[in-house]
């Protein structure tokens, strides 16, 4: 029998499962375009010359934008391995990562490297605390312009970088999937048959 779940913690990744419970309010994300017709993206207002300053544009808060083509995007399938967390192929930037599906998080967790790869290594964040069960550290508050997901684009996302502890895990994975982007789907699981679906609402 099909189960549908909405915000249960039951994929929690356990070392994190209550780091993301206080975490503040999304960074601004402003989009400009240089003398060349070079698009940019930046957080900090202060890193876009003067002369392009008035025509920058702060961008929206993360919502979900169909991708091209038009039409209903098809939901994503996903294994469901009852020894292993849920995880879910996304692009960013064009490039592929594996994140773990975690309905207990608020948001989004992707781990520097992973940035590095898609090319956003360099962006500007602000420092946060995050509290786990392992204790608290500190991580960047980051924003990147768009996630590619299931049919969908979501964004601008503010995103925590931050490495997630490798113990226990079979295969790597670049991050946690949270509810910021997990909202805007229908996450069904079906034991019985061994997969989930993502459906964007």
């Amino acid at each position: 029998m099909a189960r549908r779940i909405m915000r249960a913690g039951a994929f929690a990744l356990v070392a994190l499962a209550a780091v993301l419970a206080a975490a503040p309010a999304a960074a601004q994300l402003y989009r400009w375009t240089d003398a060349d017709g070079t698009v940019h993206y930046t957080a900090d207002l202060n890193a876009i010359p003067p002369a392009h300053r008035d025509a920058a544009r702060l961008l929206a808060h993360p919502q979900a934008r169909p991708a091209p083509p038009p039409g209903t995007p098809e939901p994503a399938t996903i294994r469901v391995d009852p020894r292993a967390p849920l995880t879910v192929g996304v692009h960013l930037n064009g490039v592929s990562l594996t994140l773990i599906v975690d309905t207990g998080a608020e948001r989004t967790v992707l781990s520097p490297a992973a940035l590095d790869r898609a090319g956003f290594g360099g962006l500007p964040g602000r420092p946060i605390q995050i509290v786990g069960v392992t204790g608290t550290t500190t991580a960047q508050l980051v924003t990147v312009p768009l996630l590619d997901i299931a049919g969908a684009r979501i964004g601008p996302l503010a995103v925590i970088a931050h490495a997630l502890p490798a113990a226990g895990r079979a295969e790597p994975v670049d991050g946690l999937l949270g509810r910021d982007v997990l909202d805007a789907f229908t996450l069904t699981v079906d034991t019985a048959s061994g997969r989930a679906t993502l459906t964007l609402r």
